[in-house]
């Protein structure tokens, strides 16, 4: 099945108040066979192999342990688990077209530049200079002056029964983030606070040095000092997306469901490179 459509069709983008970081969903991103055929594609989530390239799935200390991720960073898995597969290779293929990344970058552009006033460096850059939505690595002094360079990133990652992400707002070079979860089929009532959560909070965290969350004791006192807005739906087909910011706070809420369920979504992530 060829996924190209993605790159022709309308996009729909409707904004959730509860967020601070200009959160949405584009409803029906995918069709139903699309979809389907994705999900049937996902590599297996109970391989031993995948659970040991996190070093930290085991260690129930720190936040990444019951988790598993597909990257580019992990070079081995992302070749046997996305490019060897033509389903997965497909889609991530056009998601990563520049096309894409220059679709929504127009589109959400005045709230990106909102999104990062106090963020001065990257700030003028987007105001300055021309958008490039290719990977270049050897870009010249002329390339670094004249033009900002957008690269997509595309991950899978599964979250085993009792795990959660803390609370944090991401690193400078995210411009934005979207996700696609893919359900059970079974209809969970905690669906409904399973997706990507979100807090109105003022506490100020642009960069990684602020990052100040480094434990399950460091996240429970940020929840107590700060108000829970609301959750992305745990649904299929709609692509989901926020904007980095100075607060744009978020998190995976831990889930319950039983022993043998596993969250599972698509991160893609659009940098200023």
């Amino acid at each position: 099945m060829n996924f190209k459509d993605i790159l022709e069709k309308r996009l729909d983008i409707k904004f959730y108040k509860f967020s601070n970081c200009f959160a949405f969903e584009i409803e029906n991103f995918l069709s139903d066979e699309q979809y389907e055929l994705i999900k049937k594609n996902l590599p297996n989530i109970n391989n031993e192999a995948l659970k040991k390239s996190n070093k930290d799935f085991y260690n129930k200390e720190l936040q990444h342990n019951k988790k598993i991720y597909i990257n580019e960073l992990c070079q081995k898995e992302y070749q046997k688990y996305i490019i060897e597969n033509s389903v997965l290779n497909n889609f991530s293929t056009v998601i990563k077209d520049p096309i894409f990344a220059k679709k929504l970058i127009d589109n959400l552009f005045f709230k990106i530049i909102l999104s990062r006033r106090y963020d001065l460096k990257n700030f003028f850059k987007l105001l300055i200079r021309k958008n490039k939505y290719e990977y270049k690595d050897d870009k010249s002094l002329l390339d670094k002056l004249f033009y900002n360079y957008f690269y997509t990133t595309f991950e899978i990652a599964y979250m085993f029964n009792g795990a959660e992400s803390w609370p944090h707002t991401d690193g400078l070079k995210k411009m934005l983030s979207l996700l696609m979860y893919f359900p059970d089929d079974n209809d969970h009532k905690e669906y409904n606070n399973m997706g990507t959560s979100f807090f109105q909070s003022d506490e100020f965290c642009l960069t990684s040095d602020q990052y100040k969350i480094k434990s399950f004791e460091d996240s429970n006192n940020f929840k107590k000092r700060n108000k829970f807005s609301g959750s992305f739906p745990y649904k299929k087909k709609s692509l989901f997306g926020f904007l980095k910011s100075h607060n744009s706070w978020h998190s995976v809420e831990p889930f319950f469901i039983n022993e043998g369920f596993v969250r599972k979504n698509f991160n893609i992530n659009i940098l200023l490179i």
